[in-house]
């Protein structure tokens, strides 16, 4: 006589909007078996969605699918094998999930909040009913109205799709004459365009956690940007700041976070620390990326891989980070990452990139494989980690091995210099 087992019941059903990274096996470990996956992807990044053959259903939809399209999707899911989690660790989709699951009542950010830090205007705007951190800004739908916000606000000043990342679309205006070339290309990403005061001095990052509405600061990342596409090209961690620095750095994000209405998970805020203070740029309910959640790991022992997806899933796990944060000393604290690009069209050769004992380097790029110009994130084609005793030496170490790997890649070397960026 055969006995058929029957299938476990799903006792838990996730719904993960964007890439599935390693959510799988945090959810086994956090929720034991019986866990059931549907990934929500937009269908131009289904062929490069990072996990989806672990997920259980697949839901791609059509690039510009709206928000109701998705909740209508997120519905029929839900009406077949109830969903009891959601998740969404990177930009793409997270306004749409948090339309989706404010519709069927699953707990994650609101729709104001998402709204509020995927739309640069909104973000502004939120900031200045509160009397925060004002910067004047105007938005562009057309070049006469870019030409007039210029005129409005003064040089320099910053065009950049009104939301987004990874640089795209941004440009440094300094003339009147480059504003129809700035409008061009930061109009391209089909949005409205955003023009705002540009903001002299150096530039930060604030990662940090939230749970329950309160913010807790894991580092704060020192950020050097090209200054004519504004593309980042190095950080180091710790910045080095005073104490009165960077508690003023520290509280700029957490306002930003109260402002926009952020509760709990991970956050990644820029700031400039202007001539008049701290002045927030934007901010992200999402890890850093250019490697930083790995960097916080390395300089404060706080595992975001593992933090945010088990706090999601139900942990709360703030009181857990804060011990972390207090106990950990690793020998190298200090971490730094430096890239590699081009300033013309060119073709990758390949070449040896050694790594050492304190650096590690990564190729971005294949042997053969069409280089861009710098222009946005995607256009770098190098890049350096590097770990050291002190913010200055993790920062050199990374900077002078990019150096050497532009130099045997025929790469303009001058990315690499931090006396050539913001």
């Amino acid at each position: 006589m055969s006995v058929t087992t029957p299938p476990a019941k799903t006792l838990h059903h996730l719904a993960v909007f964007g890439d599935l990274f390693d959510i799988p096996d945090r959810a086994l470990k956090t929720l034991g078996d019986g866990v059931r996956i549907t990934l929500f992807v937009p269908r131009s990044r289904l062929a490069a969605c990072d996990g989806a053959e672990h997920a259980h259903a697949v839901i791609a939809l059509a690039d510009d699918a709206d928000a109701t399209a998705w909740t209508d999707a997120v519905r029929a899911v839900h009406a077949s094998v109830p969903l009891t989690h959601a998740l969404a660790l990177v930009d793409h989709l997270a306004y749409e999930a948090a339309v989706a699951m404010s519709a069927i009542g699953l707990p994650f950010h609101t729709p104001t909040t998402m709204a509020r830090v995927g739309d640069k205007a909104l973000m502004r705007r939120t900031l200045d009913e509160r009397g925060l951190y004002p910067v004047p800004f105007r938005l562009a739908p057309d070049l006469d109205e870019a030409r007039a916000a210029v005129s409005g606000i003064g040089l320099p000043c910053v065009f950049k799709p009104v939301s987004g990342t990874g640089s795209a679309g941004a440009v440094m205006v300094r003339e009147e004459k480059e504003i129809e070339a700035a409008y061009l290309e930061a109009s391209g990403h089909g949005q409205d365009v955003l023009v705002e005061q540009f903001v002299t001095g150096p530039q930060f990052s604030v990662e940090a956690l939230s749970e329950d509405g309160r913010h807790l600061v894991l580092a704060i990342t020192r950020k050097y940007s090209d200054p004519a596409t504004l593309v980042e090209l190095g950080h180091v961690m710790p910045a080095p700041l005073s104490e009165d620095d960077a508690a003023a750095v520290a509280r700029c994000a957490e306002d930003v976070l109260d402002a926009v209405g952020l509760t709990y998970g991970p956050s990644h805020t820029e700031v400039i620390l202007g001539p008049g203070g701290p002045v927030p740029i934007e901010t992200h309910a999402r890890v850093g990326g250019d490697d930083i959640w790995l960097m916080v790991h390395a300089a404060t022992g706080v595992d975001l891989d593992t933090v945010q997806p088990d706090q999601a899933l139900g942990h709360s796990v703030l009181d857990s980070v804060r011990s972390t944060l207090e106990t950990y000393a690793p020998q190298r604290r200090y971490q730094a990452v430096w890239f590699g690009a081009a300033r013309e069209a060119t073709t990758f050769t390949g070449a040896d990139l050694p790594s050492g004992e304190h650096v590690q380097v990564t190729a971005l790029r294949s042997e053969g494989d069409p280089v861009r110009p710098l222009a946005s994130t995607n256009d770098r084609v190098v890049k350096v980690r590097a770990t050291g005793t002190t913010a200055d030496q993790a920062l050199t170490l990374a900077r002078e091995a990019a150096a050497e790997a532009c130099a045997a890649l025929s790469l303009d070397p001058s990315p690499t210099d931090p006396a050539h960026t913001l």
